[in-house]
């Protein structure tokens, strides 16, 4: 058996969300508040947030906006956040959920999921490019911390 076959994707519930701000302050906190920030995109309808455990012991979550490009045009997802556990990085949970994510995203009829990371990130710049993400845009002062970020997108359609 595979390190990551014992791990499970679900919808998180209210009672996660103790969990997705606590460990937003943990990974997020030198890009701003985010403990805040993700607690106001869980409150909304439209965001999906996915939590992913292994025996009951929650290890990170990821939340993802769907987009629509035009009217009646195509259809793309953007990925929030997303944050693992530092305990359980580099351990294929990450992978796990991202994939878990563009699988949501496919099942919404999205073309493409856009992200965007900070420059200085050089593990999640690493992570989202072995996933198959490209680097398209580069924005000065993009997190409330005034951090620069790079957008990043990866095709969904013959994924």
């Amino acid at each position: 058996m595979n390190e990551t076959e014992s791990l499970i994707s679900r919808p998180a519930k209210k009672k996660d969300l103790e969990f997705i701000t606590k460990l937003s302050a943990q990974v997020f906190s030198r890009y701003g508040h985010y403990e805040e920030i993700v607690s106001a995109w869980f409150e909304q309808g439209a965001v999906v947030t996915e939590v992913i455990t292994e025996k009951n012991n929650t290890l990170g979550f990821a939340m993802l906006v769907l987009e629509r490009k035009k009217v009646f045009g195509s259809r793309g997802a953007h990925l929030l956040a997303i944050g693992i556990l530092p305990e359980h990085q580099r351990r294929g949970v990450g992978r796990a959920l991202l994939n878990h994510m563009e699988e949501v995203a496919r099942k919404y009829n999205a073309v493409e999921m856009n992200l965007w990371t900070a420059v200085d990130n050089e593990p999640a710049l690493s992570f989202f490019q072995k996933a198959g993400f490209e680097i398209k845009r580069f924005e000065s002062y993009y997190y409330p911390r005034g951090q620069a970020a790079l957008a990043m997108s990866k095709g969904l359609e013959n994924a």
